[in-house]
């Protein structure tokens, strides 16, 4: 590969050429919108560089996951909006972002009910590991994480589940200890071993018919 093909290809970041597939997930598994923004200014860079507008609408993808206000880019902003979802998931994902926290609330807690009346893989309290992922990954981002999951939680435990079952202030702290360390920083979906993978998937099917009946 000659080096004009690599700069044309391949984003120049910190001594490195790095795949843009590449950057956009490590911005997205950072975890934090300030921390993710160094990565963002390698691609606008390298957009601009190259005369690559499409570069933008990945920028955005990530702003969005994030809760970021997109950056305007005129008429194919717009076209962008009033096109179709690229998969239910995103749709999904869309209509839950624009539901007050209220809402958001209600929903979770149906979803929550509906797993341990239906379902019998909420059994332990470490179970709880799943549903965060499910909530990080799929809908909120990084505006729920360790830290506040607690309360987070509690916020959205049914009237009805156990005691035996409802999160401990230890609970979220011993989440590191259930996942390889090579799946640290990987959404659920894409994590080689995650002990939580069918409450996981599970749980995202109910809260998507939820979330679409909502619609």
């Amino acid at each position: 590969m000659t080096m004009n093909n690599k700069e044309n290809e391949y984003v120049y970041l910190d001594g490195m050429f790095l795949n843009e597939e590449h950057l956009i997930k490590l911005a997205m598994n950072v975890g934090c919108y300030a921390q993710a923004e160094h990565y963002l200014f390698a691609l606008l860079a390298h957009g601009v560089i190259s005369g690559k507008r499409e570069v933008m609408d990945r920028v955005n993808e990530v702003r969005e996951y994030y809760g970021v206000p997109r950056i305007p880019v005129g008429d194919q902003d717009a076209t962008r909006r009033t096109r179709k979802y690229d998969s239910v998931d995103d749709k999904v994902r869309a209509i839950f972002k624009q539901m007050d926290s209220e809402k958001r609330k209600k929903i979770l807690r149906e979803g929550l009910h509906y797993l341990l009346t239906n379902h019998h893989l909420f059994i332990y309290t470490r179970n709880w590991m799943g549903v965060f992922l499910v909530i990080r990954d799929r809908l909120e981002g990084n505006q729920v994480n360790q830290c506040n999951f607690y309360e987070y939680a509690q916020a959205i435990t049914p009237d009805d589940m156990p005691q035996n079952l409802r999160i401990k202030k230890s609970t979220a702290k011993n989440f590191s200890r259930e996942i390889a360390e090579d799946d640290r920083g990987e959404a659920y979906y894409d994590m080689k071993h995650n002990p939580q993978q069918e409450l996981c998937d599970t749980l995202w099917e109910i809260l998507k018919q939820l979330i679409l009946t909502e619609d």
